[in-house]
């Protein structure tokens, strides 16, 4: 069970189904939403479900690189075989396509039906074909993540109910989107030595490393302009503050990647934007 928690990276799995469920009670007028409290979890429950089996189709396809990257937390190909991670993948998205079929009928949506394998599909060609090619592996985790928040105003605006929707809704998932790409590049930089060796082409592989340099301070300016728009529009003094503290946050982690000395600064820039993604959807409770 140790092993199956990690491969599907269940404290990312909480906060995934904490932010929706924010997004839902404080980004959308939910209480004229064709979603109850019932739907919602169920809604939550297959967005985890998918993400679960995109982390497991994900460590699979990364065996050979994760040896090298991770050395101590290589779990497909080391701890459990490759096929024990195909059969368990199976399960995960068979148990989350089920429920998929459930909800659609439930809220009465027939085109509800199509976007979990849409986004299965979407997954399985991410982890096959594009996480090692340069920007379009990116941007299609940023979307995803754009994707998962979008997801949960998807019923109402299918069914037309396009009011329900806040300005500060596409804040964030404008905030979301970008976070997740500035995030995914200093990534690579930081595992750029097993990419390269696994012929893995992000676009510091094959650009090299002050390109991707150069990226991440370009995205990083582009968020601090969203995040100033979002704070633009707000009247309390507490949510300035908050992104005051967001903008700070922003400039550390892209000043640790231009100025970097050795690896560690990589990881601490990571781990910067990391709690500025927490603390952004933090923000959401005020």
């Amino acid at each position: 069970m140790k092993n199956f928690f990690s491969i599907i990276r269940w404290p990312n799995l909480i906060l995934l189904g904490i932010i929706q469920s924010l997004v839902f009670f404080r980004l959308l007028d939910w209480k004229n939403s064709v979603m109850d409290y019932w739907d919602l979890a169920m809604l939550i429950v297959i967005t985890t479900i998918l993400a679960a089996g995109g982390y497991i189709i994900n460590d699979y396809y990364d065996r050979k690189i994760d040896a090298i990257n991770k050395p101590e937390q290589w779990i497909a190909g080391n701890l459990w075989s490759a096929r024990k991670v195909l059969i368990i993948y199976l399960i995960v998205t068979l148990l989350g396509l089920i429920l998929s079929i459930w909800l659609a009928i439930r809220l009465d949506l027939l085109s509800f039906l199509f976007l979990y394998p849409t986004a299965l599909g979407g997954l399985w060609v991410y982890s096959y074909f594009l996480k090692c090619k340069p920007i379009a592996g990116n941007l299609w985790v940023a979307l995803f993540c754009a994707g998962v928040i979008l997801i949960v105003a998807t019923p109402d605006l299918l069914k037309g109910h396009k009011e329900i929707i806040t300005l500060n809704f596409w804040y964030y998932i404008a905030f979301a989107f970008l976070t997740t790409w500035y995030r995914e590049i200093i990534k690579d930089i930081e595992d750029e030595e097993g990419d390269s060796v696994q012929k893995c082409n992000t676009a510091v592989v094959q650009w090299g490393l002050r390109v991707g340099k150069i990226m991440v301070v370009v995205i990083a300016i582009i968020i601090l302009i969203i995040l100033l728009q979002w704070e633009s529009k707000q009247t309390s003094y507490t949510v300035k503050f908050c992104l005051y503290l967001l903008e700070g946050g922003i400039v550390a982690s892209a000043a640790f990647v231009w100025w970097a000395k050795n690896k560690s600064y990589y990881h601490t820039a990571s781990t910067t934007v990391k709690l500025v993604m927490l603390a952004g959807t933090l923000v959401l409770l005020l």
